[in-house]
């Protein structure tokens, strides 16, 4: 969305510069078609779902507007305007979002026709779950349109084409209470295990002698064996495995660093008796699909992670498309710079 780049582009140059208000400025000042102010000030709405909807579009229009993705923002406080308003607010339709890309665009055309209909038939019996898959989806529409796999993989409904009538909320809570390693009726894991690693490092910590500000050494350890217990728990037959980096550095360095971080997960888990019927990929996404969103050239911790996306079907799409290797690797993971397997972290790593 070029609009809101340029908006981007103009407050990482505005805070390089030391401007330091422009951020309060633009969050306090700054208004989207008036739509923002108008979203933030609707008043309780009767319907539970309708409700539901107005909340989840706004909390979505929140979120992209302090990103400066200016024109996402607008679509999403005018839908939870009208949602307040009681007007028909249908599934985002991808003839409408011309960028995506074709293979997308088949699963959300695909998609879309069932969804409708989970929803009509769970609003009343349970709005919230209902409302939350509707904004999901178009959610995942728009983050694909801006090919943010990372994000959009986070948005993407849960409620396969062919689900049936959802279980009460306390019918989830046992299910997860009964199996935690497992997931709820909608396809969300109970609990979720990511490995963060330390700044310009590829390395598990060592036990008892390093952690990071992220995660201790005790805490990694225990994600891996989550996701160990996970990929069993939900029968998976692949898992896609994917890492990051943060954006200081060259793309070109990231790129190979994210590969070896994501590397030392697989081999972490193989470890701890990952199955070995179980295929695994690995996803180099550098720096892009942040899950924190950045300048260039900015240091972030919730950036240097490794994620871990469970298939059931060994033919399935990629959770995540993996860049393409650089011309230039300045990183080489596995050259005489980077040896892989790494060396071990033997010493505090808090940055």
């Amino acid at each position: 969305m070029k609009y809101s780049k340029i908006i981007a582009a103009l407050a990482a140059v505005l805070i390089a510069a030391g401007c330091g208000d422009f951020k309060s400025d633009l969050n306090s000042e700054f208004v989207v078609n008036g739509d923002q102010k108008t979203a933030r000030a609707l008043g309780p709405v009767s319907d539970p779902f309708r409700q539901a909807l107005t909340n989840g579009y706004k909390t979505l229009g929140d979120k992209e507007y302090y990103l400066t993705d200016m024109s996402s923002a607008d679509l999403y406080y005018r839908k939870a305007a009208d949602s307040a308003a009681g007007r028909n607010i249908p599934l985002e339709d991808a003839k409408d979002w011309t960028s995506l890309r074709e293979r997308d665009r088949s699963e959300v055309v695909a998609m879309r026709p069932a969804l409708a209909s989970w929803i009509e038939a769970t609003r009343q019996r349970d709005p919230q779950a209902a409302a939350a898959q509707q904004v999901k989806y178009d959610c995942w529409i728009e983050e694909l349109s801006e090919q943010a796999y990372g994000d959009a993989a986070a948005c993407k409904p849960s409620v396969g084409p062919l689900a049936q009538a959802a279980p009460t909320p306390t019918t989830v809570a046992t299910a997860c209470e009964q199996n935690p390693n497992g997931t709820d009726q909608y396809g969300k894991l109970c609990q979720e295990g990511v490995v963060y690693f330390g700044f310009d490092r590829y390395d598990l910590l060592n036990r008892g002698k390093s952690d990071i500000n992220k995660q201790t050494a005790n805490q990694q350890a225990a994600a891996l064996d989550l996701i160990v217990r996970q990929a069993v728990a939900v029968r998976a037959v692949r898992l896609d495995v994917y890492g990051r980096a943060d954006a200081s550095g060259p793309d070109n360095y990231n790129y190979g660093l994210s590969d070896c971080r994501a590397r030392s997960v697989v081999d972490g888990l193989k470890a701890r008796g990952l199955p070995a019927g179980i295929d695994v990929r690995i996803i180099p996404l550098g720096e892009t699909s942040q899950i924190e969103r950045t300048a260039d050239n900015v240091r972030d911790a919730a950036n240097r992670v490794v994620m871990v996306a469970y298939q059931t079907d060994r033919n399935a799409p990629l959770a995540a498309q993996p860049l393409p290797a650089p011309r230039v690797d300045l990183f080489g993971c596995g050259t005489a710079h980077h040896p892989y397997p790494p060396r071990m972290q033997t010493t505090a790593a808090t940055r």
